[in-house]
């Protein structure tokens, strides 16, 4: 049947033209009752700039229903005049819900040209009340494909405007007509431009979305969001040309690492006891010549849900509780656990240090003794008889591995770029201060050692100087 309609209609439709097809309900047909209302199948033919992403927004559809209608397996590659059937297209209201997670760099106006939305629809549908109060990992409801007509023009990009530069140049650069960057801005020859102006650049888009942020700063990526207290975040950033990166979040350094020159990137560990909440996210960038320009970012962190537990410790262990005894420790330990540095050992997915199976997870509030939940789990605990090995789940360097009066026979692998592992309660220890570990070897047995109420092997991580859920890293994989 789709073959037959794309014959018949091969050379009776003009660019631009839209059919709306009438599909005949299968059940009048079979009895002649009177038929539900016809389902509308329109036909459009495909324009210079258009993407597929567009086209569904237009008729209130979906990029996956317009490729399997008409046997697209590649969604990025469609020609100009090419006849496309549009499924139960929406072509009197336009506008189909979606949500959509705030990420850095996003505006309304940026907003309204991804999804061809309006300004009154998306301050209605979500109460915006201040544009600048949004923040990255908010969820907005928006109606893809609302506003009446399309923007007259197609984008490429954001540009801005640098020093020296003027409009004829700026069209020269994009290989753009110097009319077409005029009719994209509103703006006539005899007006100016200015450095730091904000361009909307004509042109084909392959990109799902376009995004406002200050240069040096050309893209700014943070996964996950919303960030959760307790977890890992990772951050993302491309400069323009070679920049130095520096920052802050929720009281604690970001610290960057370079490659390529204009590729930045970072982790950041949020803690767990950290208040669900918005939270200001700072990154300066500082070029070769000293010039600094920092962007600000509102950045939610959501509750983690982590549970409570209390612990009874025999009178054997009670001194382990023994600020004189836990200080000292928890001061070398975390010297080491916060140590930063810029060679990463680590690639994709962790491994599990046990197959023991789990006892008790990352985040459990703790009270012991009976006394108040002040302290939290700071790691996994994994079940195991005495003697099971213990195995590095990355690549790293082992920075400790001593017998510790509370952690019992500890190890410390340093994986790089501030993530660092440890190893508690073990009854052997295999590996050295200084060996390099792969992924999968042994580094020691599961033991009883320490403030342990049983056999079992706890695993600890910290991530830029903050202790975080090391099964995290066991599920997703970072840069």
């Amino acid at each position: 049947m789709r073959r037959i309609v794309r014959g018949l209609i091969e050379g009776l439709i003009a660019p631009g033209m839209i059919i709306m097809l009438g599909v005949a309900s299968p059940s009048a047909a079979q009895d002649g009752s009177t038929s539900p209302p016809a389902v509308g199948t329109t036909i459009h033919v495909v324009q210079r700039g258009e993407t597929l992403f567009r086209i569904a927004m237009q008729y209130g559809t979906t990029v996956e229903a317009i490729a399997d209608a008409n046997g697209i397996t590649d969604p990025r590659y469609i020609t100009v005049g090419q006849r496309l059937l549009i499924p139960n297209a929406n072509v009197a209201a336009p506008g189909t819900l979606v949500t959509y997670a705030i990420k850095p760099g996003d505006t309304l106006e940026t907003l309204m040209r991804t999804f061809s939305t309006t300004k009154d629809s998306l301050v209605a549908a979500n109460h915006i009340a201040n544009a600048s109060q949004l923040f990255v990992g908010e969820v907005l409801t928006i109606s893809q494909g609302a506003a009446s007509a399309a923007p007259p023009q197609t984008v490429q990009r954001l540009y801005h405007v640098q020093p020296g530069e003027n409009l004829a140049r700026i069209a020269l650069i994009f290989r753009v007509s110097l009319k077409a960057l005029l009719d994209a801005n509103g703006l006539s020859p005899q007006i100016p431009v200015f450095p730091g102006q904000r361009l909307w650049i004509p042109g084909d888009s392959t990109a799902a979305a376009l995004t406002d942020l200050p240069l040096p700063f050309t893209s700014f990526g943070i996964t996950p969001i919303p960030a959760t207290q307790g977890k890992t975040i990772s951050i993302h950033v491309v400069t323009l040309g070679p920049a130095t990166l520096s920052g802050s979040f929720v009281g604690y350094p970001v610290q960057f690492v370079t490659q390529d020159v204009n590729e930045h990137y970072a982790l950041f560990g949020v803690h767990a006891f950290t208040e669900g909440g918005v939270y200001r996210l700072d990154v300066t960038a500082t070029d070769p010549n000293g010039a600094a320009t920092t962007l600000s970012l509102r950045v939610q962190i959501v509750d983690g849900g982590y549970g409570a537990e209390e612990i009874s410790l025999d009178t054997q262990q009670q001194d382990l509780l023994n600020p004189q005894v836990t200080e000292p420790e928890w001061e070398r330990v975390a010297a080491l656990m916060s140590a930063f540095t810029a060679q990463r050992y680590f690639s994709g997915l962790m491994g599990l240090p046990s197959t023991g199976a789990i006892t008790s997870q990352f985040g459990t509030r703790r009270a012991y003794n009976g006394g108040i939940l002040d302290t939290f789990h700071s790691g996994t605990d994994f079940a195991g008889a005495p003697g099971s090995p213990v195995v590095a789940p990355a690549a790293g360097v082992v920075v400790l591995a001593d017998p510790l009066p509370v952690r019992g026979n500890a190890t410390i692998i340093d994986h790089g770029w501030g993530v660092i592992t440890g190893y508690w309660h073990q009854s052997e220890i295999y590996v050295k201060v200084g060996d390099v570990v792969s992924p999968g070897q042994v580094i020691g047995a599961v033991g009883s050692t320490g403030r342990s109420t049983g056999p079992h092997l706890h695993w600890e991580m910290w991530v830029g100087g903050v202790q975080v859920d090391p099964m995290q890293w066991v599920q997703q994989s970072f840069p």
